[in-house]
């Protein structure tokens, strides 16, 4: 059973149409099974044999062969398998071929994540990829991803780096977002992707990838498996990262394992499944998506698998990648297709971090390239780097400098504060402004940004410097303009007694006679006077502007009107010049707005709260 618009935005060609597209007398089968490889050299060549296709059609119940994956170590060894049947339809032109197998290994631990991808062979024909299991299955049943489909994909035309979805609508050749989906947060995955199949009883499910991770704390990790859960990559503790100097397979082989690499460094966090088959510099793998995401750039590297682990409620394989040799390029339904010519760039991460009691730590890592993963897994680095180094659950403010290095343009550069009576925490790092613009830019929908480097510098002080605003006065009901009194703010620290700080503002001459609104608020929820942008420029203007949380913000609302004009602010306009700018019967005039006087006072503590009074300013002369 599965759900119907899992796969309907993709299609697969025909089976006839995929018969002719292959290639006369040279085709792919069982490789030679070796296990190592040296030094790194350019391109690997292709790996092929006399071994033939099995056509989809030609699959009958009870036909026997063995499929091929790594058990432990680098090295494909066989399992026995016999054809139980074909499921018509599973997905969207897609059929798949159920099996089972006998092998004592898979009777014990049924069928595991990590083992998606690994090649059937049926009669001495590659018939296709296992790729889906029943859950809380008894027996070792799956199913398998046919041939056809596999080779669909891997002779998919490419766009380009510069021809994705997200590229063609930063060129206005696509819609644009319905809502403004930076504003999300960057953990919320689910709502982002694609959807996947969602696990259940007696359903046929894809076999889980396993993602096997390192250096991440179990805090980090538990925030992975919420975001990925609907896409069964399921992250593992178990796994670990790359050896310095680690040799794997000279190449990638039918059978061998794959990895791709979401995160690597100190950090690591890779997927990792089988490969069915090679032709040429193109590797398929998996047997169905990673995460349905289409054409993407993320490394894969060989790997090394420890061991099988049984498991009542999930078997899964024990893995570390290797060696990067290529990038992935396609992520659809039938398969991944990697290309073992190509690298991928990711985005260097580097965390500082400054707690009582210790030395300065640094965290480095690089995170793969994507506008919705980018974001995710920065934070992940970064709550699991501030975790590490500082996991005291006291009363702490926390100091985050955040750059962001965009090509073309000086870095975006952030400073913010969080008081946090449990630490810091994971999800106190989702709240600071410098990871939220991360996302704003890379879903902007003027123009493509490339992001050079990412930097976050983390201070932690434990000491409750918190207050909250609680309450605001002024001495008299009625203002003079023209003058300069006191805003009395009345501030309640965390566990102390309120106490009141005293502002100097001035009421404007020309608000006599006007009713004034004033609003004192901490700086992070403040909104700048900025106005919409209308480029990435201006996007980039309007991200500079803030005030972090250590600032009072003092906001006086006058009854003058300004207007919004191509991405500027036009403050104290004529009444007359108002009304010829208007919206009218163009919608790209400009838009009115309240203007704004504001003061902005560092208190020293970190704020929180806001509060607003209206006053009367007199309309006699002082």
């Amino acid at each position: 059973m599965s759900d119907p618009a899992f796969g309907a935005r993709w299609k697969i060609c025909p089976l006839a149409a995929l018969l002719w597209l292959l290639p006369t007398g040279a085709v792919q089968g069982e490789p030679a099974l070796s296990s190592t490889g040296q030094g790194r050299p350019g391109p690997p060549p292709a790996v092929r044999s006399e071994v033939p296709l099995l056509p989809l059609a030609q699959v009958r119940p009870g036909m026997t062969g063995y499929g091929l994956t790594v058990f432990a170590g680098t090295q494909p060894e066989r399992f026995s398998v016999r054809v139980v049947g074909v499921l018509r339809h599973f997905l969207p032109r897609q059929d798949l071929i159920v099996i089972r197998s006998d092998d004592p290994r898979l009777l014990h631990s049924g069928i595991a994540a990590g083992m998606s991808g690994s090649p059937i062979y049926l009669e001495g024909r590659l018939a296709g990829a296992l790729a889906y299991g029943w859950a809380f299955a008894k027996e070792p049943l799956a199913g398998v991803t046919p041939i056809e489909n596999i080779l669909a994909e891997m002779r998919r035309p490419p766009r380009g780096r510069h021809q994705t979805p997200l590229a063609a609508l930063l060129r206005g050749e696509g819609p644009a977002p319905a809502e403004p989906s930076w504003l999300r947060e960057p953990q919320d995955l689910a709502r982002l992707l694609p959807p996947g199949l969602q696990p259940g009883d007696g359903r046929l499910v894809r076999a889980s990838v396993p993602l096997s991770v390192a250096g991440l704390t179990p805090a980090a990790v538990a925030a992975l498996a919420e975001a990925f859960a609907p896409y069964h990559l399921v992250p593992l503790q178990a796994g670990g990262a790359a050896r310095p100097g680690a040799r794997g397979p000279a190449r990638f082989v039918p059978g061998g394992a794959l990895a791709v690499e979401l995160i690597r460094g100190d950090i690591s966090a890779a997927g990792t499944g089988t490969v069915t088959y090679v032709e040429g510099q193109r590797v398929a793998a998996f047997g169905h998506p990673l995460l349905n995401i289409g054409e993407v750039y993320f490394p894969i590297a060989t790997a090394e698998v420890l061991s099988l682990m049984p498991s009542q409620a999930q078997s899964f394989k024990l893995s570390s990648p290797l060696e990067e040799k290529g990038t992935l390029v396609q992520d659809r339904q039938a398969c991944i297709v990697g290309d073992m010519g190509g690298r991928a760039e990711m985005v260097p991460v580097q965390v500082h971090i400054r707690a009582p009691g210790g030395p300065e730590q640094v965290f480095s890592a690089e995170v793969a390239r994507h506008r919705f993963l980018t974001p995710l897994l920065t934070s992940t680095v970064a709550t699991s780097a501030v975790q590490m180094a500082a996991s005291d659950v006291a009363d702490a403010v926390i100091q985050l400098r955040a750059s962001v290095g965009v090509r073309g343009f000086d870095p975006l550069e952030r400073t913010d504060y969080l008081f946090s009576p449990e630490g810091l925490q994971p999800r106190a790092l989702l709240s600071f402004a410098g990871l939220k613009q991360l996302q704003e830019l890379l879903l902007n929908p003027f123009a493509p940004v490339h992001i050079d480097r990412i930097d976050l510098d983390v201070s932690v002080q434990y000491r409750p410097d918190v207050a909250e605003i609680v309450g605001l006065s002024v001495a008299s009901d009625e203002l003079e303009p023209g003058t300069w009194p006191s805003l009395y703010v009345t501030l309640r620290p965390y566990n102390g007694r309120p106490y009141v700080r005293a502002i100097p503002f001035e009421v404007p001459r020309s608000l006599a006679g006007q009713t004034l609104k004033i609003e004192a608020s901490a700086g992070n929820l403040a909104r700048p006077e900025v106005a919409p942008p209308e480029s990435l420029a201006g996007l980039m203007s309007n991200l500079r502007k803030g005030y972090p949380a250590r600032s009072l913000v003092v906001t006086l609302q006058t009854p003058d009107e300004g207007v919004m004009l191509r991405g500027q602010l036009v403050p104290s306009l004529p009444a007359s010049v108002i009304a010829t700018l208007r919206p009218g019967t163009s919608s790209r005039r400009a838009e009115p707005y309240k203007r704004l006087a504001r003061l902005v006072v560092d208190m020293g503590v970190v704020l929180q709260g806001r509060q607003e009074i209206q006053v009367r300013v007199s309309d006699r002369a002082p």
